[in-house]
């Protein structure tokens, strides 16, 4: 059987090599390496990545450009032991940059298809649930692309002050500016 993260792996590593560019690792036999650091990040990188650009079909294609980047600047990572926070600086970047590019055109609606389902809830409350995540979907795409990539870094993905630091490549108290300044919208927007 074949993994998500083998057949990302085959997708992506073509890509890479093209061009005549092989990276160092490939004619090491890194492929089983790269196919097992996709099976264990993609999930959470996807997840930074919808909850920045609020689609999944562009965050879909966002990942793939992640650890396509991952795999081609492998040589970067200093650290093995701190790979989530070198691959989620990657999809940070990666998701400020395709708003950037797209910030004269208006985005299609957040796609909530995604989004987890609570086990057995009412209907009424799963209607509620999916009004309070539009709500905040709409309240996220206020907020500069910095402050977005912060606040769903910390407070969403749970990731402490210095791994977000590391992830956005600024200074912890520049997070906290970042974090606290979209608190404070956040708040006066869903108020």
């Amino acid at each position: 059987m074949v993994t998500a993260g083998e057949t990302l792996a085959g997708e992506i590593l073509p890509r890479a090599v093209e061009g005549g560019r092989t990276p160092p690792l490939v004619s090491a036999g890194a492929t089983d390496w790269f196919a097992g650091l996709i099976e264990q990040h993609l999930r959470r990188v996807f997840a930074v990545l919808y909850r920045m650009v609020g689609n999944s079909a562009d965050a879909q294609d966002l990942a793939q450009e992640v650890f396509l980047k991952a795999f081609q600047r492998q040589q970067q990572l200093r650290d093995p032991d701190r790979v989530l926070p070198w691959l989620l600086r990657i999809a940070a970047n990666a998701a400020i940059d395709f708003q950037r590019a797209r910030a004269a055109e208006r985005q299609e609606p957040w796609d909530d298809t995604l989004e987890p389902q609570s086990r057995e809830i009412s209907p009424e409350s799963r209607l509620l649930q999916q009004e309070r995540q539009k709500r905040l979907h709409r309240a996220l795409r206020l907020l500069s692309p910095k402050e977005r990539a912060a606040i769903v870094l910390r407070d969403l993905e749970g990731l402490s002050g210095a791994e977000v630091a590391g992830a956005l490549g600024c200074s912890r108290i520049t997070v906290r500016a970042h974090i606290a300044s979209a608190r404070v919208k956040l708040r006066r927007i869903l108020s």
